[in-house]
This record gives structure tokens, sequence and C-alpha cells, in this order.
């Protein structure tokens, strides 16, 4: 007889233990997880939140204090939610900082997206390279060919004698008069694959599709005029950031000590200019 009370007090106890361990596993697999790329980006309200190594569920890791990440604009590349509660999966330059809780982040009213300026006239001297130095540019933004030089991506770049497969003519001599030296946005994009798989031709791309781009954490690589102004010639430019009627331009034909390097146009002088280039872009996501 006792040996049969034992017997179900230990079974009873084993139960208890698989119980235990289904609840907790079930604890953490309740999270329903989804890519956050068509989220717009966000910024951490103060420096006290913390991130985690994943959604938080009791066992979950601190990876850090939001810290100087506070007040910066970071990508959201994965959503993950259990009822009322959200994570969102923070990058920033292409450096995964881990998980916060949604409450701790606000959409900002300004976009501007953390890039790295390159001049095509300094240090290396290319005048017929604003694409190769754009693209770059809009690399960076993902933390993508940072310690790759202009010059390494203008000599990759595939030449042929026709913008519609190729870059035509020398990109580190001036042009002649009347001459356009440069490349479409199909070869480009196929081209800026081999450094970004996300790359996407959105040649057409409206006002809305590309301030959808701007804030989702991409830069745009467009075919524009140098200052934006209409009367320039043909120009290739990357759109780093948006805010209420504005968009922010990175223009790659600037000298060192040449000013407003970067500047704010009006959406409706960009998407005139941009237009009146066949409205040319590619995205790099």
């Amino acid at each position: 007889m006792k040996k049969g009370i034992k017997l179900l007090s230990i079974v009873a106890f084993v139960g208890l233990l698989l119980v235990g361990v289904q609840s907790a596993s079930a604890s953490t697999t309740t999270y329903s997880v989804k890519s956050g790329r068509q989220y717009n980006s966000r910024v951490i309200k103060s420096k006290g939140w913390r991130l985690w190594n994943k959604p938080y569920v009791k066992g979950a890791k601190s990876v850090r204090k939001a810290g100087n990440l506070a007040g910066k604009l970071m990508q959201v590349n994965q959503v993950a939610k259990k009822g009322q509660t959200a994570y969102f999966q923070l990058s920033r330059r292409g450096y995964n900082y881990g998980w916060i809780n949604a409450t701790a982040v606000k959409l900002p009213t300004s976009y501007v997206l953390p890039y790295t300026y390159t001049s095509q006239l300094s240090p290396t001297y290319a005048p017929n390279a604003c694409e190769a130095a754009s693209l770059k540019m809009a690399l960076s933004v993902k933390g993508i060919a940072t310690k790759t030089s202009l010059k390494t991506i203008i000599n990759r770049m595939p030449k042929a004698k026709t913008p519609n497969k190729g870059f035509v003519g020398n990109p580190y001599t001036e042009s002649r008069p009347g001459e356009t030296r440069t490349i479409y946005p199909a070869p480009l994009t196929k081209y800026a694959k081999t450094y970004d798989q996300l790359a996407t031709n959105i040649t057409g791309a409206s006002k809305v599709q590309l301030i959808r781009e701007v804030k989702r954490g991409n830069a745009v690589v467009f075919a524009g005029a140098w200052r934006m102004q209409q009367q320039r010639p043909y120009h290739v430019l990357t759109l780093v950031g948006y805010k209420h009627g504005k968009f922010l331009v990175a223009d790659p034909y600037m000298k060192k000590g040449w000013p407003n390097k970067v500047y704010w146009t009006s959406t409706r002088n960009f998407m005139t200019v941009y237009h009146s280039r066949h409205s040319r872009a590619i995205t790099i996501r």
C-alpha cells in the first residue's frame, strides 16, 4: 500500500514538472514575430530604456541601456506582438541593437538617415562619378561598403556603350559640351545588388512612395540636378531625409570647402526636377 502511494506521488511530481516545462516553453513562444521593414523608423524616447536579446520574457538578457541611442533614428527590423504588448527589434547603420518595448519609442517629426557624406571631387576627383558617389552614400545608411573606397565602387561599375546596360564614358574626366555620361537605374540596380541584395529599381516612384522609403530608413539614389536647380545639367544625388514639405538631399558634386553639401529643398521643387529627369531612382533597403 505504501509503495503504491509512493509511486503515485512520484508520477504526480513528474507530471507537475512536465506542466512547468510546458508553461515555460509556452511563455517563450507566445509572441507573434514578423518583419518590421514596413514600419516607419522610430526614435527612442530616453536614455533609461533597456534593449533585450529577444522580445522580453522571463530569462531574457539585457543587451544595453538606450544611452546615446536616445533621440537617434532607428530602423525597425522585426516586430513581436503578444496581446497588447509589442517589441521592436531596432538597428542603425545595419547594426542590430536588440529588442525594445514599443512604448519606449516614438515617431519623429523629421527623418534624417544616418548617412556618411561622399564627394566625387575630393579626395578622388571623378567629376562624372555622381552615380557611384551617391550609391556609396546610400549604402552607408545600412553600414554597407563603409570601408570600400569610392574609386573601387567606380571601377567595379559595369561599363557599356549605352546607359541602359552600363556606365557610358570616363568618370574621371570632364564631359564635353552636350555630353551626358551616366548609367540608368536598371544596370545600376543590378550593380547595387552586389553590395545590397535588397536594392530595388523604383523608377517612376511618386512623392508618397519616396517619402515612404525615407521614413522606413531607406536612402534613394535619384536623377536630378546640381543644387536641385532645374536649369542645371543632368546629375545624380542621394535622398537622405524628409520632414513636412521638404526633402533632404546629399549632393556629391561638392569640394571640401564648399558649403551646404547636404540641404533641404521643398518637395514641390524636388518633384519638378525629379520628374524632368524621367523620375529615375533606386532605393537601398
